[in-house]
């Protein structure tokens, strides 16, 4: 059974949008960003601006991420009360751990991931509901959970699953890059958790969380119309249909997902996480029968329920 829950996986990566877009639903409002913190320090505001506008349109590279963060880190060390400072760190903390293309580099993914997680511990033990810090601080521990194993994950799994629901349930939504949004991502993710939970009563009865395949597919289908030009947005609602069948050539199923996978291909990737996605298309493709097991780090382990006894 799958039992690493790499939610978010590598296909999402991070900017503020300083300016309101539409959603794919018009009952979630743009969330309010607060810059106060950067405002009251033109120099740094001009800096992180300046990288934002770039990032608009292109990756940045480890070293820009990594000098947002001291900006961020600088100014919060004086602005202790400004909240969204913490999750805009942690943002690009999280970019950072997804800019890994082998398994030598996951202990240094670790390591970021970690430094986000623990800036966001301040945030919410000042506002423990803040939405934007809650989502970020799971979405960073699943991250982690996929790289240190299966009881990491299942252990933190319900928490993370239900704090993505919540952000569902939230008024807001934000575009975090032009082909990623809030409301998308956590859908995303979802569909993600879906397919990686093992679908048993063991995880359930002990965990409080089961896989389902088809609330996957479902979720996965959601994040498509609202990230409609994200390439790993395709890709994962292909493995979901393909994990279904297990591959079967003959079934509707497969039909879509080799369709979702051309899509794949032909979207424009925005950053290394896409990019991946898009390599990644053809190896769906060549090997749809072994798809349930599949994130952008590796394939995860099957553990039959004999094993979770023990």
């Amino acid at each position: 059974m799958r039992v690493s829950i790499l939610l978010l996986g590598l296909f999402f990566c991070f900017t503020l949008l300083l300016r309101p877009s539409a959603t794919a639903d018009s009952s979630y409002a743009p969330y309010p960003v607060d810059l106060s913190g950067l405002k009251k320090y033109p120099d740094a505001l001009k800096q992180f601006e300046s990288m934002h506008t770039k990032f608009q349109k292109a990756p940045l590279l480890e070293s820009e991420h990594i000098s947002r963060m001291k900006l961020l880190a600088g100014v919060l060390e004086k602005e202790p009360n400004w909240l969204d400072g913490y999750w805009l760190y942690a943002a690009d903390a999280y970019f950072l751990g997804s800019m890994v293309q082998n398994p030598e580099q996951h202990a240094r993914a670790r390591s970021d991931l970690i430094r986000g997680i623990e800036i966001l511990e301040t945030c919410l033990k000042k506002d423990p509901r803040h939405i934007l810090c809650r989502f970020f601080e799971v979405s960073l521990q699943a991250k982690v959970a996929s790289i240190d194993g299966i009881f990491a994950s299942l252990r933190s799994g319900k928490r993370i699953r239900d704090t993505w629901l919540e952000v569902i349930a939230s008024p807001y939504d934000i575009k975090f890059r032009p082909n990623v949004t809030l409301q998308g991502v956590s859908r995303f993710a979802l569909g993600l958790f879906y397919r990686l939970v093992p679908d048993m009563f063991l995880t359930d009865w002990i965990w409080g969380i089961r896989g389902d395949i088809d609330t996957s597919i479902r979720y996965h289908r959601e994040a498509l119309t609202f990230d409609p030009k994200n390439p790993c947005a395709h890709l994962m609602l292909a493995v979901s249909l393909l994990c279904k069948v297990k591959g079967d050539p003959k079934s509707p199923e497969y039909a879509e997902a080799m369709i979702l996978l051309s899509d794949t291909e032909k979207e424009k990737p925005i950053d290394v996480a896409q990019e991946v996605c898009i390599n990644d298309a053809p190896k769906i493709r060549s090997e749809a029968h072994r798809t349930c097991g599949y994130t952008q780090a590796k394939y995860q382990e099957d553990v039959k329920e004999d094993d979770l006894k023990n």
